[in-house]
């Protein structure tokens, strides 16, 4: 990111490379971005690899002390837009100037609306982190106008009072009041201009007239020091033309140095206001898009999974998510994390050990087109692997069969009275057996065997029709 007089580079999340760091944690020394950090901005922000408190990033900007962009807002304030904004000013000033009548200075608020409202534009933009110049074809934009008449009900009083006092107590004795009367009005206009900002209006601003200030604290002190010394040296200047030059000429210059005066405050509260928008809690588009994205993260126990899975702790992970699946057996995306994780470790046993209530989790789920593979991956690490469960066997052979699988749904089967003679479901197995070999795998010798097996084992009239209609079903 280029900035003035040099370099800034933006401190990017160890974890994202792509993506700029927000927080820093002393006790891991990384930086990290808001989907790595656990908490919110109000109520402790910790770091999801440590859980322990981290620091907040200042913006790349508020590296760059504000008297070193003095030169730059000055710039913003003699660009050539602006100065063209200017000649309606110079239009309506001489005249009320040698007119010689006080009356007629308010005509010279209508033209001078203008260039206010550049500056609030110029403000905003610049506070939003806009740093070009602004132009002219902003102008055009009519829903800052209410800002932009409270900006001149700050600016106008400011450039109206040293020229009243010059008028009226003549240009010696009102020097000095000038001088104070401007001061006094810049203390309170400022930091109203950048709360401005933050609430919209200008009633609701004044009810934190200081809090800009004393948010900033020693900078903030310190730049109302530097724009009191700033417009002292201008009025100054402005009172010296007024007094050598003749009117025709003094009402002109006054102008450009009162018009240029006011665009260089803006542009510097509005940079201002760009570095500490953090601190001001001030609503610029970057820090809604930013809180737009915090309120859109994923939740904190898959965030923290991911921190942990770049950092390399992968048995933390497994005991993360070991802990949750006692709470959660049931959950497909927990059971998939888990021995996703499991294969990639290459830890076959526990991969078996898991193998029933993943498969549980996905005939729940309703996804029995994924059997296929996963008994595929399971018998790649034992090739003769079914479920020891035989209610499973029997539901992951249901599922099998409709996913097209006859001959695995069969091995699921095989054997079931041996293996759990006592299952009180081993009739609705063995028949789904028979369907199997007789309509799917067309084996119905096969399948003869075991409809006489039912027939022998099972006498309860449920079981005796159960049978019957099967073997009508198979045509045996």
């Amino acid at each position: 990111m280029l900035a003035f007089g040099g370099i800034i580079m933006k401190q990017v999340c160890k974890y994202h490379p792509g993506t700029r760091a927000h927080w820093y944690s002393p006790l891991d020394g990384i930086h990290l971005c808001d989907d790595c950090v656990g908490g919110d901005q109000h109520a402790g922000t910790r770091s999801l690899l440590s859980n322990k408190p981290v620091e907040p990033l200042l913006s790349p900007l508020a590296a760059t002390p504000f008297w070193q962009m003095l030169p730059w807002c000055l710039r913003q304030a003699t660009h050539p837009q602006a100065l063209l904004l200017l000649v309606l000013v110079l239009v309506a000033l001489p005249a009320a100037l040698l007119a010689g009548n006080v009356m007629l200075w308010p005509l010279m608020a209508l033209p001078a609306l203008v260039p206010i409202h550049y500056g609030a534009l110029m403000m905003a933009a610049i506070a939003n982190g806009r740093l070009q110049s602004l132009p002219l074809s902003e102008l055009r934009e009519t829903a800052t106008l209410g800002i932009s008449l409270q900006h001149a009900a700050l600016a106008l009083p400011l450039l109206a009072v040293p020229l009243a006092l010059a008028q009226l107590a003549g240009p010696v004795v009102g020097f000095w009041p000038a001088q104070a009367a401007l001061a006094v009005m810049l203390v309170l206009s400022a930091p109203l201009l950048m709360e401005l900002l933050r609430e919209g209006r200008l009633s609701a601003a004044l009810r934190g007239i200081l809090r800009p200030i004393l948010l900033l604290g020693g900078a903030g002190l310190l730049a109302m020091l530097v724009i009191i010394a700033g417009a002292a040296a201008a009025l100054a200047l402005a009172w010296v033309l007024a007094d050598m030059l003749p009117a025709w000429l003094a009402g002109p210059a006054v102008t450009v140095i009162a018009g240029a005066g006011w665009l260089t405050l803006v542009a510097l509260l509005g940079f201002l206001a760009c570095q500490y928008q953090d601190v001001l809690d001030l609503p610029t588009r970057q820090r809604q898009a930013r809180e737009r994205r915090m309120r859109a993260r994923r939740p904190e126990d898959v965030r923290r999974q991911e921190v942990l899975l770049y950092e390399g702790r992968y048995d933390k992970v497994l005991s993360v998510l070991r802990t949750r699946l006692d709470k959660q057996p049931e959950s497909l995306p927990l059971n998939d994390d888990y021995m996703r994780l499991l294969q990639a470790l290459g830890r076959e046993q526990e991969v078996l050990a898991q193998a029933p209530d993943w498969l549980a989790a996905i005939i729940k789920a309703g996804q029995g087109y994924r059997l296929p593979d996963v008994v595929r991956q399971l018998q790649a690490i034992q090739e003769d692997y079914r479920p020891a469960d035989p209610a499973l066997c029997a539901s992951l052979a249901q599922a099998l069969r409709e996913a097209g699988q006859p001959k695995t749904a069969l091995w699921m089967l095989q054997d079931l009275h041996k293996r759990a003679p006592e299952w009180h479901g081993l009739a609705d197995a063995y028949l789904l057996l028979v369907r199997i070999l007789a309509l799917d795998l067309t084996l119905p010798a096969k399948a003869e065997p075991f409809l006489r097996f039912l027939e022998n084992r099972f006498r309860e009239p449920r079981h005796r029709e159960q049978t019957r209609a099967c073997r009508a079903e198979v045509g045996l």
